[in-house]
């Protein structure tokens, strides 16, 4: 992350915390597992790892997950929010297992935290188009394939060793 983009970046994630009409508690967590994810990022790209299992890239993706909370917040999914605490905590360990742990713990990790991911983008959309019947079940077919590919992807790219 430039240092020009870093002020940016904590910017986006106190107003992805801030915004989001959710209870107090949950997105005062929100806002400082975002603050602790950025500390963690700026040290992790100055300091970087001597082994790299996964692509060095994948904390790059940190922003979106600030993003999706501002967007589960805003169509009123709090069960939706509340999972997603877990993104910024799998995201951490996700990082540590690349680079310091084995193929199978880093590609375990990656499928959980990816499969949360596809969840939670799942509910966004399920929740704020208000969907039910055939079109939720077309949905929600489509999203699984989705996901099952690109999760599938990921992890054959991790345990082959392929950056």
């Amino acid at each position: 992350m430039s240092a020009a983009a870093a002020p940016l970046v904590l910017f986006l994630f106190l107003i992805a915390a801030a915004l989001p009409p959710v209870e107090l508690w949950l997105r005062l967590l929100a806002g400082a597992e975002l603050v602790f994810l950025w500390g963690y990022w700026l040290r992790r790209e100055r300091v970087g790892y001597r082994e790299e299992v996964a692509r060095k890239n994948l904390l790059g993706l940190i922003p979106g997950h600030a993003v999706l909370f501002l967007g589960l917040g805003m169509v009123g999914d709090s069960l939706g929010a509340r999972i997603w605490l877990s993104v910024p905590f799998l995201s951490v360990l996700l990082d540590v297992a690349a680079h310091r742990g084995g193929r199978s713990m880093a590609a375990a990790l990656y499928a959980i935290l990816w499969f949360v991911i596809f969840a939670l983008i799942h509910r966004l959309v399920t929740v704020g188009k208000g969907l039910s019947g055939g079109g939720l079940a077309g949905f929600s077919v489509g999203m699984g394939l989705v996901a099952l590919f690109v999760v599938g992807l990921g992890v054959l790219r991790i345990v082959k060793g392929k950056r």
